[in-house]
């Protein structure tokens, strides 16, 4: 009995082991046949090519589509094909996914040289890692990337697995796939690249760090002829096509100040306002994109936001045009091309006094006189006993003084005495509130709630606009490859303060810039209408002011809400500083 035990037991353990495997192979080919190329999205995915313009036609960015997959009609452009074939899988069109010769050759070169000169992997192979695993050098991971390349062979043909790697393939500088690599290191689309730029770009394959052209561009100079001669060996390109590219000067991205524009999330919040505004984005292979961005001012901006310290405290700016609507600057952080964070339109913190407008407005419709006077004494509302800025208080003042003081008892009271459903209104109609949702507190009157810089601009702009609010925009139009017409801004405005109201709120904002709390701003001899606005502890700083007809909002802060030790006098000076560059007015350090 005991001895069938013990066969029965060697019986279970192979079998168990043989299970075990056919489980894992089955996962493994399930997992890869189910695979959707389309949602790997290791960068932003656009459906269609393109280029984003300036409000002066100056290019920001371009970038080619991604291959697709299942179109066979979207050829892969020859000299890219042949670049990375020749350099990266000479027998990529022979081996079904598995270079045998090629692994015997790069083992004996290997052993040969002592160190690990060449690889033996298949592009097909390449692919498995990049999609499926990762570069563990590993017994494991190798099995697996095998058994991915041979499923993979049996999914697509050669084409499809060639778009796959060159969708994919990471080519440094944050580039995934050739058609980013264009755009990063020569600001064009993958159709306008020469045979030159290909063969470096094909060249960062192996190492993009250490051949990368902004690192090193004698290596990679170096490693960009050792493509192009292997391509005319393999009978790619003639002597003369070699010669020539060899010959040619790279001229990077960086190099071409007309081209080179490094704010990426400005740029992705561009086309996805352009994905809102087309219907289908499928229908379109190429775009061109004109955005509402004034390039000289958008890059004045980040280089002003560059002073600020200390260190890891946050920028934000936006400048709109109040008759049109149209976003001029926006700047989302200090470093965007670090940090990818949009604190225009994402970052939802208390307004502080840039919110007085509204009581102040509601008031002034409500018939309340500017030269109305209301008591600025400490006082309490229930439980809620808000305090002056530096505890100063003036007793019985006029609607316009206290406005000029940024008084906080003062609003209270006008909330109090008009209700506060009428300043939530208000407030709604100014675009505020959507963001947070306003409750019926008496701190809402001094800017507890929050909003983003976007909303609180735009109100502001409205002001400047004679009450009348535009819908904010980024895009003044978008044409397809061959300037036929596809959207155009058509400027939404909504009247929302009578005349006589407007000027008098603006005749507030002017007083606080010319005499009160937003004396920062101020510049000798231009009409300046602007607010500051601080929360608790000075973890929000802001101005929003206009000047012409351009009303810009700054935001100053830490992303983790800490107390900073700045005012939003520093807000209102940035702004100025930004003012006076732009329009070349001279002020007083």
């Amino acid at each position: 009995m005991q001895k069938i035990k013990s066969k029965s037991f060697v019986l279970i353990i192979p079998l168990l082991i043989i299970s075990g495997i056919s489980f894992y192979i089955y996962n493994l080919i399930f997992s890869t046949l189910k695979f959707d190329p389309s949602k790997n999205k290791s960068s932003r995915e656009t459906k269609y090519s393109y280029i984003v313009l300036s409000s002066e036609n100056k290019i920001l960015s371009k970038l080619s589509r991604k291959f697709e997959i299942d179109n066979s009609e979207y050829k892969i452009p020859l000299f890219i094909k042949h670049s990375f074939i020749s350099s990266e899988d000479k027998r990529f069109f022979k081996h079904n996914g598995i270079d045998f010769k090629s692994i015997s050759r790069a083992l004996f070169q290997n052993i040969r040289s002592g160190f690990v000169k060449e690889g033996g992997s298949t592009i097909t192979q390449q692919v498995a890692r990049l999609l499926f695993l990762n570069n563990d050098l590993t017994f494991q991971r190798k099995i697996k990337e095998i058994f991915i390349s041979l499923i993979l062979e049996f999914r697509y043909n050669k084409n499809q697995i060639l778009k796959l790697y060159l969708n994919n393939i990471y080519l440094g500088e944050g580039a995934y796939g050739v058609n980013e690599a264009s755009q990063v290191y020569f600001g064009k689309l993958i159709e306008e690249l020469t045979l030159s730029e290909i063969a470096l770009i094909a060249g960062l394959a192996p190492a993009p760090s250490i051949y990368s052209p902004y690192q090193n561009l004698e290596l990679a100079i170096q490693n960009r002829n050792k493509v192009l001669e292997s391509m005319y060996l393999d009978g790619y390109i003639s002597l003369i096509n070699k010669n020539e590219a060899i010959k040619e000067k790279i001229n990077l991205n960086y190099q071409k100040s007309d081209n080179y524009f490094e704010d990426k999330l400005l740029i992705n919040f561009i086309l996805d306002e352009t994905d809102k505004r087309i219907e289908n984005k499928n229908d379109y292979e190429f775009l061109i994109i004109k955005s509402s961005i004034n390039k000289d001012w958008q890059e004045r901006a980040q280089r002003i936001s560059r002073y600020i310290e200390p260190k890891q405290i946050e920028f934000a700016l936006l400048s709109i045009e109040s008759n049109t609507g149209l976003i001029r600057t926006m700047v989302t952080s200090k470093n965007p091309s670090i940090n990818e964070y949009n604190r225009v339109t994402s970052s939802i913190r208390p307004l502080g006094s840039t919110f007085k407008i509204i009581p102040y407005g509601a008031a002034l419709i409500d018939g309340i006189n500017l030269s109305d006077k209301f008591e600025d004494l400490p006082k309490c509302w229930v439980n809620y006993c808000p305090k002056n800025f530096a505890d100063k208080y003036r007793g019985k003042i006029t609607l316009i003084e206290s406005f000029k003081s940024s008084s906080n008892i003062v609003p209270i009271s006008i909330t109090k005495k008009i209700g506060l459903k009428n300043i939530i209104n208000l407030a709604n109609s100014f675009g505020l509130g959507y963001k947070q949702a306003f409750e019926e507190f008496p701190s809402l009157a001094i800017g507890s709630y929050g909003d983003n810089l976007l909303n609180i601009t735009n109100a502001y702009s409205a002001i400047n606009n004679n009450g009348t609010i535009q819908s904010p925009s980024i895009l003044e139009k978008i044409e397809s490859f061959n300037n036929q017409s596809i959207w155009e801004n058509k400027f939404i405005s909504k009247k929302i303060l009578d005349l006589k109201v407007n000027k008098k709120i603006n005749k507030l904002l002017q007083k606080s810039v010319k005499e009160g709390s937003s004396k920062a701003a101020f510049i000798k001899g231009e009409k300046i209408y602007g607010k500051t606005g601080t929360s608790d502890g000075n973890k929000d700083l802001w101005f929003i002011g206009s000047i012409y007809n351009l009303t810009t909002g700054i935001w100053i802060g830490y992303d983790d809400n800490r107390d900073s030790q700045l005012s939003s006098a520093n807000a209102a000076y940035l702004w100025k500083k930004f003012i006076a560059e732009i329009y070349k007015i001279s002020i007083k350090k």
